[in-house]
């Protein structure tokens, strides 16, 4: 029987070892290494490591580091690691500076992937141990953050190492309740590192070279791997959707408990998440499904919903808020607005009445020395004007089926907005300006066609690429926007936001279908089948998901029969409409008879 090693021999070794002289601590760790599965003999050497914790009081630290790194921990028995635990919290507690070297040592379990779904029993001793030494050492509260920052896997890692430490920290919070707003900080940070690694554009261009991939197979073939139907082709898109699915899992364990929602707990982490919205997500440009989180959560309530609204409003009109953030936040609101289910229409249209509200008095105040202002200056009222569009384009269905809907956009007054000197019809995207162009007509709310000839007949010609659009390069007269609630594009997760979201759908399509049908039937991927390729056709204008497959076209946005105008119009896809790929070139032309006029 192997007999155990006295204390003494251990201080003799640790001695010698600080003196210089490794060879009995090297003999040492030799058998404690070998020996760590005897589990009699491992526990009695650290019941006298406990007892004798003054070793390590100005030095042995590296020993310290043995025992945690070293030792196949997740092979030991659960009373081996009550007794390491012992051992450790006692350490601790004697004296506090190794508190920092076992913090990390047990964020770093949580880096360890459970196997088919079973929870490790060192994750358990992991928490267990994290609690005790919280509550026993007030100042290892202090380390938590900024530990579970740096331990945090690198994006690179694989995913299920990333899904184990996200979903333990998550686990955490359950006794570490007052760390949720910094520990949630920290993994939103991270995935919002991974959303800006994997645009829209990027995810849906790999899931078309792969769908076009895989139609050499047979649909039976297909249908027998429903896990491989369901992986991102995009290495960071497959990582996010599977931590985004953990995020909606956590949202639904902390607001719904047997079917309703728990109206405090839910209004308690909605705050946290507004919070960090506010600090990381507002500032963030081009994220594309991060957000979604906030999009979610607000469906459990309207008073959540509509504190969000409030919130980006304020942000707007606050006068100590730069211009960039405050483009930001009404883009976020008329997206939400037009994207969610769970806004009911007269919450619309009362936010929208206090945008129309704000652009009514912006004009009367600059409607007298506008005429030749550098358009940059108006930049928040450009946006806010294309957001009403925007929202009206979405909602106009619902709007028209309320009893006074189309009465209360009359009284919005917005065609004196539109014919205003500001001219906003000329810096708001074409695909947005002449949809609204042409439900306005519809409904004879204002016409706007004789506008749009005129700014396309006395603007400059520019030629661009879509492609531009990826480097923000748009033309020069064209306000920059972003739509943050656009398609949800991940496969996983969509079945969270799937039956809360509005697709756009263009009346024109219907009447197409029957004319159209068999060319759907020749092409090699149904839109009205395939998912992504239906929420593609209604992402944001401007996007640059270029197909290579598809030939070069050119239109021009000076159409002289703007009256009617194409169901296809450049600039992107949303609202609703298919987009040209590969380079749309747009022409601003001037007439012959201009130039006659100019110089006669």
């Amino acid at each position: 029987m192997l007999q155990t090693i006295p204390i003494d021999q251990v201080k003799e070794a640790l001695d010698q070892f600080s003196k210089g002289q490794k060879y009995l601590y090297n003999t040492l760790t030799t058998t404690i290494k070998d020996n760590q599965t005897n589990e009699i003999w491992f526990i009695h050497l650290l019941d006298e490591l406990r007892d004798n914790v003054d070793l390590f009081e100005n030095s042995n630290e590296q020993f310290l580091d043995f025992l945690q790194l070293q030792i196949d921990w997740s092979k030991q028995s659960k009373t081996v690691l009550d007794t390491f635990r012992a051992f450790q919290i006692n350490l601790i507690s004697c004296n506090t500076k190794h508190a920092q070297r076992y913090l990390s040592f047990l964020f770093t379990i949580f880096t360890i992937p459970e196997l088919a779904n079973i929870r490790l029993p060192l994750h358990d001793f992991a928490h267990e141990t994290l609690e005790q030494l919280v509550l026993i050492v007030p100042l290892a509260s202090t380390l938590l953050c900024a530990i579970a920052e740096q331990q945090f896997p690198f994006m690179t890692k694989e995913i299920t190492i990333q899904i184990s430490y996200v979903k333990n920290l998550l686990r955490s919070l359950s006794y570490l309740s007052i760390q949720r707003l910094r520990f949630l900080e920290i993994i939103l940070s991270k995935l919002l590192r991974l959303d800006v690694h994997a645009s829209r554009q990027d995810i849906i261009r790999e899931e078309k070279s792969s769908i076009e991939t895989e139609l050499v197979f047979s649909l039976e073939q297909l249908d027998t791997n429903d896990n491989a139907s369901n992986t991102m082709k995009h290495d960071q898109a497959d990582k996010l959707d599977c931590l985004m699915f953990v995020m909606f899992e956590y949202i639904n364990s902390v607001c719904l408990g047997n079917g309703t929602v728990n109206y405090e707990q839910t209004k308690s982490l909605f705050r946290d998440l507004l919070m960090i919205f506010n600090k990381i997500l507002l500032p963030t440009h081009d994220s594309s499904h991060v957000q979604f989180l906030l999009f979610y959560i607000c469906s459990f309530h309207t008073d959540f919903s509509d504190e969000f609204m409030n919130n980006c409003w304020k942000t707007f009109v606050s006068p100590s808020v730069s211009m960039t953030f405050r483009q930001a936040s009404i883009c976020y609101l008329c997206s939400l607005i037009a994207r969610a289910k769970y806004i009911p229409i007269r919450s619309a249209l009362n936010i929208t009445q206090l945008m129309v509200d704000w652009l009514q008095t912006y004009v009367s105040t600059t409607e007298t020395n506008s005429g030749n202002a550098n358009p940059n200056r108006h930049l928040p009222f450009y946006a806010i004007c294309q957001a009403v569009l925007y929202i009206f384009i979405y909602r106009h269905q619902e709007i028209a089926r309320l009893p006074d809907g189309i009465e209360i956009v009359l009284r919005w007054r917005i065609g004196r907005v539109i014919s205003s000197e500001l001219n906003p019809l000329k810096y708001c995207l074409p695909a947005i300006t002449l949809r609204f162009a042409q439900l306005a007509r519809n409904y004879q709310i204002v016409f706007c066609y004789s506008i749009i000839e005129t700014n396309n007949r006395y603007s400059l010609p520019e030629t661009f690429s879509t492609n531009d659009y990826q480097n923000g390069n748009l033309p020069s007269n064209i306000l920059y926007s972003y739509f943050p609630f656009d398609p949800y594009v991940l496969k996983r997760s969509l079945v969270f936001i799937q039956p809360i979201y509005n697709d756009y759908r263009d009346e024109n399509d219907d009447s197409h279908m029957g004319k159209d049908s068999d060319d759907n039937d020749r092409q090699e991927i149904d839109d009205s089948d395939d998912v992504l390729t239906s929420m593609m056709m209604s992402t944001t204008p401007g996007s640059s998901d270029s197909l290579d497959h598809l030939p070069i076209t050119t239109m021009s946005t000076s159409f002289k029969n703007s009256r009617n105008p194409p169901s296809v119009l450049p600039f992107g896809r949303s609202p609703g409409f298919r987009n040209y790929q590969l380079t749309l070139h747009i022409f601003f032309s001037i007439p012959s008879h201009s130039f006659h006029t100019f110089y006669s």
